[in-house]
């Protein structure tokens, strides 16, 4: 019965780190951030930025970005591993909300993502400085939000 526990805690982990690292793209060498925010893009897609189907999706990744992101540090022994990409994918949709999907707005999203991602802003950055997987998820959600203003910002100023 034990080792029947442990192995279901060991697949357990695993299904975790493979989420955490948004199936393996985490493992890219050259910025999996970037490429973890590209996997949002097809949830963008199907969701439309509005309605059930948006909010489920963003509520499931956000709830399986923790305890995920949580089993990549513990495996990894680093406080923001860069092979977890599922807090980018949380934040991206996140950024996506209310914004209508279009090459324009998907464009600009992305890059005002990756843009407040990278450089931590405000909230963004005292998040970055905590430890804890709920920070490290957290300083991505921050960003999304700021790329989110940001984007209704420019659509406006657009027209």
């Amino acid at each position: 019965m034990v080792s029947c526990l442990k192995v279901g805690r060991y697949r357990g982990r695993t299904v975790l780190r493979a989420l955490a690292s948004g199936l393996g793209v985490g493992y890219v060498p050259l910025a999996p951030g970037t490429f973890g925010s590209l996997l949002a893009l097809p949830l963008w897609y199907w969701g439309q930025g509005r309605g059930a189907v948006h909010f489920g999706l963003l509520a499931g990744i956000v709830a399986l970005s923790l305890p995920s992101a949580s089993a990549e540090r513990k495996a990894t022994g680093l406080a923001d591993p860069p092979s977890v990409v599922i807090d980018e994918v949380a934040g991206m949709l996140l950024a996506a909300t209310g914004i209508p999907w279009g090459l324009g707005p998907v464009v600009s999203l992305f890059a005002l993502f990756r843009l407040f991602d990278v450089f931590k802003f405000g909230p963004a950055r005292w998040f970055d400085a905590r430890d804890g997987a709920v920070y490290v998820v957290a300083d991505d959600l921050v960003a999304g939000l700021l790329a989110n203003l940001a984007c209704r910002g420019l659509l406006w100023l657009a027209g």
